[in-house]
């Protein structure tokens, strides 16, 4: 049988309390029994430092013991006088003179106590004058002396226990007073250990509620966090995955509608022109082919971009490192773009340190250049200018590629590398991009732990930051 969260928190609650209730009700009824028990001792013991003083008078008038010589009646009723002068004492009264004859009776339930923890008076050779007939090894002897000579001693047992009644019905209340509160405490505790552990499960149960939904594809749930502990840490987290899944799930979306978009745009100029060409509406001649020519050109650079960003994302792109000169490559690339630059009307310069030496693919990172110098030639106005720098900044090159206008919208800088985002002007198909080469520039750049950024430039375009580590200069 499978037992809940809140019933393991209740039984370890109440547990740990119930330990702890009868620890303290144990160890407080231990405490109070030996401090009651030093009560009584010590309340003994004056009683018995005032038998010692009568009897010292006796012994003083009589000159020995004969009177009390077996005497067990006398000797109760000098015990008893004794006892209830010092009862009188504590009230503020006169003790009254010691009785030798004419008291009444002890109670049976005294004289039972007299016999069995009562003391009993030896002479000097420690023979028994009178009381109990006992001798034990736990007994403690209280001498009788005057003018330095023992006349006797008061033999008396240690109180282990309670032994008159009203002093064991003392102590058996207040072992009933500590078992009552203990169950009140144990009560109490239950109804607060129920309480904190339904509000401790609680939000486990909605968490656990709350990933069912989102497993279900209900990414829109979403927790209130009522506690800054380690739950509502935990609860903060499922609200950002639940945020991250749902942003996710509107990216695919977005994703598979804006792929849709771009190959339904081509494929419907084809279909256009061929459905024109079986009519007779057009003529089948070269230009219908350039035209038809030019959309497969744009479907088969969308499909690559497509299939080489889809093998970033899952890491199943090819690198080859080795050691290899950034400056050299740029290079290599401007010349590339040299011819195409000049027939766009864009003017370009450069200023590349040489010693720019880093472990890099250098075929993904002729792709990221060629990608980037793609985008300045589309989409820069005529005449225009194209400004590149590589500087090393500690250990890491920062090349920067800078045009002039147009400019990005600052709402759309962030988004230049999601895949198929363009900003509103290059939307129009006369410049030809897919969309995908900037997201494609920034998983290069990402598989070489660099960085990559888009920024407003100072020539009126756009100004695309690289970050990429370097070989220390000694090796």
């Amino acid at each position: 049988m499978q037992i809940r969260l809140f019933h393991k928190l209740l039984l370890v609650l109440v547990g740990t309390t119930l330990c702890s209730v009868l620890l303290f009700a144990g160890f407080a009824h231990w405490y109070s029994s030996r401090s009651f028990l030093h009560y009584l001792n010590d309340e003994r013991n004056a009683r018995l430092d005032a038998l010692s003083e009568q009897l010292l008078a006796i012994h003083e008038r009589d000159g020995d013991w004969r009177s009390l010589q077996h005497n067990e009646h006398a000797w109760r009723r000098l015990v008893r006088a004794v006892a209830r002068s010092n009862k009188d004492d504590d009230e503020g009264r006169e003790p009254p003179p010691f009785p030798m004859s004419g008291a009444r009776r002890m109670p049976s339930q005294i004289a039972r106590f007299m016999r069995h923890v009562g003391p009993t008076l030896y002479d000097p050779a420690f023979q028994v004058i009178v009381g109990p007939a006992r001798f034990d090894d736990d007994l403690i002897f209280r001498p009788i002396s005057a003018a330095g000579r023992t006349l006797g001693y008061l033999g008396v047992l240690p109180l282990r226990r309670p032994a008159e009644p009203r002093d064991v019905r003392f102590a058996q209340r207040q072992a009933r007073i500590m078992l009552a509160g203990a169950a009140v405490a144990l009560l109490l505790s239950l109804v607060v250990a129920a309480w904190i552990a339904r509000r401790l499960a609680r939000p486990i149960l909605e968490l656990g509620h709350a990933t069912r939904a989102l497993a279900a594809g209900d990414f829109a749930t979403r927790l209130a966090v009522q506690s800054d502990d380690e739950i509502g840490a935990l609860v903060g987290d499922f609200n950002v995955l639940a945020r991250t899944l749902e942003e996710s799930e509107s990216a695919r979306r977005r994703w598979f509608a804006d792929v849709s978009h771009e190959l339904r745009t081509p494929l419907a100029i084809m279909r256009g022109e061929l459905e024109a060409a079986l009519d007779n509406i057009r003529a089948v001649d070269t230009v219908l082919l350039d035209s038809l020519n030019q959309e497969v050109a744009r479907l088969t650079r969308l499909v690559d971009d497509l299939y080489h960003l889809a093998r970033a994302d899952i890491g199943a792109l090819d690198y080859e490192f080795t050691r290899a000169s950034l400056a050299a490559l740029l290079c290599e690339s401007l010349n590339h773009f040299d011819r195409r630059l000049e027939l766009a009307g864009i003017e370009y310069s450069y200023d590349i340190d040489r010693d720019l030496h880093a472990h890099i693919d250098q075929p993904r990172i002729l792709q990221l250049f060629e990608n980037l110098f793609e985008n300045c030639v589309r989409y820069t106005d005529s005449p225009g200018r194209m400004c590149v720098t590589a500087h090393r900044e500690a250990n890491r090159a920062v090349i920067t590629i800078a045009d002039s206008a147009p400019a990005v919208a600052d709402a759309d800088l962030a988004l230049l590398f999601e895949p198929l985002h363009r900003g509103e002007r290059s939307r129009s198909r006369a410049f030809g991009g897919s969309g995908l080469g900037l997201a494609i520039c920034k998983r290069i750049v990402l598989a070489h732990d660099g960085s990559i950024t888009a920024a407003p430039s100072a020539l009126g375009g756009l100004a695309i930051t690289i970050s990429l580590p370097l070989l220390s200069q000694e090796t």
